[in-house]
């Protein structure tokens, strides 16, 4: 093999080749040296004839020097320092490397420090002063990356550069593990401060190096001018949404550590000032047990936690999911209401200046019991003379605030409190679910498990570290995020608005009291005013549930009690008329076939015989009025088609009958008689095919069958309608059932009262399906197909509530007609069912306000975006006009 290098005329007993570069060309020892002046950290392989493979190796081995300064990669003859070796960590590995430092002085000034020569060839020193390890750059922005994105800890990324060294004898790398712990706090503190242009000291003003959230309202950054005027229905607007939780994964185990070891981030990023929460946490009392009003609480201390930090409670922006400045304050055990208070106080210092703060917290209705008297006692004990012993706090007056619980803590709570602190009806508060903080846990669960093994300072700031990437990375996407809102905003906007005239309308028209909407809106308008002043006395109207004896007296007239809807269907009207009585001989068939493939075989043969002797008188009254009037106009039409068509059209009425029947499923008592039943055949128009319906001797039969067809279906559905709204009660009482004794006397009504509504529910399928045959679209708007889904009442009861509700806007479709309210109804019922419909308008008036206030928050949040950006850009301009570092006037206009 010859060096293509140097042109040898002879070959080379040692060649090298370097896979870093390309094409990497065999090269002898002294050309792979000369050509890797600019990559002194490079890899090259050796080939010797003796040993047949390609063997790694540093360049440094081959004699390779790196020279510092501005010489070109030549000696500087001024060093006053030998070559130095220096262990270097890089994306190649863990490498030694021999360095020889430039030693010219500039303007008659000292040469500059090892560690400035270093950092200016992209290598971290790990120590700062004469240092023998050094980190590239590269490596540790690797880290960074591997670190917030896929959780990875330092020891796990330096075994993977240790095996990239040398997997097959590991330990013969140099154990460079705590030095990098070291650089990379060090480099990750100074990243943070470049991005926000502060200068790195050890007392930082309080948020300096926090990314603030660009849709949030900040004063004199973003927010609307005439947002210290705006009255107080449109304060919301330039509100801060904020949300506190806890999180106990983030520990820290109970072990020696350096008292001094402070964070580098000291009070500047996402942590409460730690010389603050040390002050004030030694003045106060020792933490206790705080009584609940509502549910035991893990939270409140119901909950065991260990190590010397159990875990820490953090503040975020509720709407875009930002954590806040000063938001992170360590627990000892529970989340204390004086570790609370803290938070924020510390967190919320920069919006203590506007109108309106709209606050998320899982225990609110506890927390928020004694806030103010927490707070004074705070303040009087930190605060004298106008001046404030805690340094990073200030103000101690909070604007006015907008307690509730986030949406998938709400249902842990008690009725009262999901009614009072509750988004889906506090106003102001549009599509916010007061989860923001969750989210965030969950995406620092696994950094947890490191941070619990790290010293005090180490901690915070990995967790800053971490906290501010995710910040960034929102930052990138907010754009995106908020267009995503609006179009979600607009459409749900939209839809909750309609849904709210259509039921209004439908009120309006089912002849209730024409002033009962405006009795409603005054009802609820006096209960968002009580949402909104905080310490009001609570004064709750709720729908009770009623007793299974009060369900069983107000359902009276409707005979829940029997099974099957025959005697529902066999009204007194007039017998006379041919067609309703074949119609009702017809719907008795139906329903006695049902009744007995549904009865059990407690029902004896004399009962069945009974019940088929009866079925069949009725169906020889209905035979001769029908053979002499209906029967005669279905000949005529038959006499018009062929003989084939004819034989077709018996076959299919034959089918169509036994398909109208009902029941399919029998015992074996009473098969028989089903079997006799469905031998019997009632042919209505309905039964025929079109052509036959539409001869002109059976076209007016036709169109008399389907009136009655749809008046059948309107009754079918006031009876759904009304054995839905009356269920409410009723099951509420079997929940409530405790013993077996108890859930099987209060089961039997229940299970009556839903019988009631399949029975109903298939007397309207089968008027249908002969409105269909009859020519009606089968895509009708106002007879639609009736499914399981579809009979179910609206939400009326708090605990039925279900995540996700705010978008499904629709409630089944048969509530779309609510006349029937004014049908023969006890009044007993009737005003039952008025305190439903109440309580739907309620909810749907909320859920349209909500929406509402979504879409004017959006578009208020993608204006405060637009400013904020443009600020900082002015900012940065500012600040590269105003520099005398070239370097720091570059990356400002980057």
């Amino acid at each position: 093999m010859v060096c293509t290098g140097c042109n040898a005329t002879g070959p080379c007993s040692t060649l090298y080749r370097c896979k870093e570069c390309w094409r990497h060309p065999p090269l002898c020892k002294k050309c792979v040296v000369t050509t890797h002046t600019g990559n002194p950290l490079h890899i090259v392989e050796e080939w010797t004839h003796q040993r047949g493979f390609w063997k790694r190796q540093t360049l440094a081995e081959l004699g390779m020097v790196i020279h510092l300064g501005d010489h070109g990669g030549d000696t500087c003859y001024s060093t006053v320092s030998g070559t130095r070796e220096i262990c270097v960590v890089n994306l190649h590995g863990i490498q030694q490397a021999y360095v020889r430092f430039c030693g010219c002085r500039m303007a008659s000034q000292a040469p500059q420090h090892d560690h400035i020569q270093l950092l200016e060839v992209g290598l971290w020193p790990a120590t700062w002063k004469t240092p023998r390890t050094a980190f590239s750059i590269e490596v540790l922005d690797d880290f960074r990356r591997a670190s917030t994105q896929g959780n990875i800890t330092a020891q796990d990324y330096m075994m993977a550069r240790v095996r990239q060294t040398d997997g097959v004898l590991p330990k013969a790398a140099k154990d460079r593990y705590r030095e990098f712990l070291v650089a990379t706090r060090e480099y990750q503190f100074l990243k943070m401060c470049m991005r926000k242009g502060v200068q790195p000291s050890g007392s930082l003003v309080y948020g300096s190096l926090a990314n603030m959230c660009p849709a949030c309202p900040h004063i004199a950054i973003n927010i609307c001018q005439e947002w210290s005027t705006r009255t107080e229905d449109k304060q919301y607007l330039d509100a801060l949404y904020h949300a506190v939780d806890g999180n106990f994964t983030q520990n820290m185990k109970d072990k020696g550590s350096d008292e001094h070891d402070l964070p580098l981030t000291l009070g500047s990023a996402y942590f409460a000032n730690e010389h603050d929460a040390k002050q004030y946490f030694a003045a106060m009392p020792p933490p206790k047990t705080e009584a609940s009003n509502c549910n035991k609480f893990g939270a409140m201390g119901y909950y065991g936690h260990w190590g010397s930090v159990s875990g820490l409670v953090g503040l975020s922006c509720a709407r875009h999911m930002f954590v806040l400045p000063g938001g992170g304050v360590d627990l000892k055990v529970g989340e204390t209401w004086a570790a609370v208070d803290f938070l924020m106080l510390s967190g919320l210092q920069n919006w203590m200046r506007l109108k309106l703060h709209i606050s998320a917290y899982d225990i609110n209705c506890q927390y928020r019991l004694h806030f103010y008297e927490r707070l004074a006692a705070i303040q009087a004990k930190f605060f004298d003379e106008q001046k404030s012993s805690l340094k990073s706090v200030h103000q101690f007056s909070f604007p006015a605030t907008r307690a509730a619980v986030g949406k998938f803590h709400e249902p842990a709570h008690k009725l009262e409190c999901r009614l009072e602190y509750s988004f889906h009806y506090l106003p102001g508060a549009g599509q916010t679910d007061g989860e923001a903080p969750e989210r965030i846990w969950a995406a620092t669960t696994f950094l947890g498990l490191r941070t619990r093994e790290m010293s005090p300072g180490h901690r915070h700031d990995t967790i800053n570290f971490f906290h501010d990437d995710m910040n960034w990375r929102k930052t990138y996407g907010i754009a995106a995020h908020l267009t995503k809102k609006f179009c979600e905003a607009k459409r749900y906007q939209s839809e909750s608005s309609a849904y709210l005239a259509e039921l209004e309308s439908e009120i309006m028209g089912s002849g209730l009291p024409a002033d009962i909407l405006e009795v409603w809106e005054t009802t609820k308008r006096n209960w968002d005013q009580h949402l909104i002043d905080v310490g009001k006395p609570t004064e709750l109207e709720s729908l009770k549930a009623r007793s299974t004896e009060d369900v069983l007296k107000l359902v009276g007239l409707l005979d829940i009690i029997r099974e099957g809807i025959e005697l529902q269907e066999l009204r007194s009207v007039c017998l006379s008329v041919t067609l309703q009585l074949s119609l009702m001989t017809l719907h008795c068939r139906a329903c006695l076939i049902l009744q007995l493939s549904r009865k059990s075989s407690g029902w004896t043969d004399e009962k069945i015989a009974e019940i088929q002797e009866g079925f069949s008188k009725r169906v020889g009254v209905w035979s001769k009025a029908a053979d002499s009037s209906l029967q005669t106009f279905v000949a005529v039409a038959m006499d018009s088609l062929s003989q084939e068509r004819r034989v077709a059209v018996y076959k299919e009425v034959r089918t169509k009958n036994a398909s109208l029947a009902g029941g399919s499923r029998t015992t074996q008592r009473s098969r028989a008689c089903v079997e006799d039943l469905l031998a019997v055949e009632i042919c209505l128009p309905s039964s025929y095919p079109r052509d036959v319906q539409r001869h002109e001797s059976v076209v007016e039969a036709a169109k008399l069958e389907k009136d009655l067809r749809q008046a059948h279906a309107d009754d079918a559905l006031d009876e759904v309608r009304a054995h839905l709204a009356s269920s409410y009660g009723m099951y509420l009482h079997l929940k409530k059932a405790v013993t077996q004794k108890m859930k099987t006397r209060s089961s039997g009504p229940a299970q009556c009262i839903r019988s009631a509504v399949y029975a109903a529910a298939d007397v309207y399928r089968r008027a249908r399906v002969a409105m269909v045959s009859l020519g009606m679209n089968d895509a009708d708007s106002t007879y639609r197909p009736l499914k399981k889904q579809d009979l179910k009442a609206f939400v009326v009861r708090e605990e039925d509530r279900r995540l996700g509700d705010s978008k499904n806007l629709k409630q089944s479709w048969i509530w779309g007609d609510l006349t029937f309210v004014n049908n023969d109804l006890s009044e007993g019922v009737k005003t039952h069912i008025i305190g439903h419909l109440r309580v739907h308008w309620c909810r749907t008036k909320a859920r349209a306000e909500r929406w509402e206030e979504e879409m004017e928050l959006v578009k208020t949040e993608m204006t405060r975006t637009i400013r904020f950006f443009a600020f900082y850009a002015h900012l940065w301009e500012r600040r590269a006009d105003e520099s005398s570092n070239g370097g720091s006037a570059s990356y400002a206009r980057k």
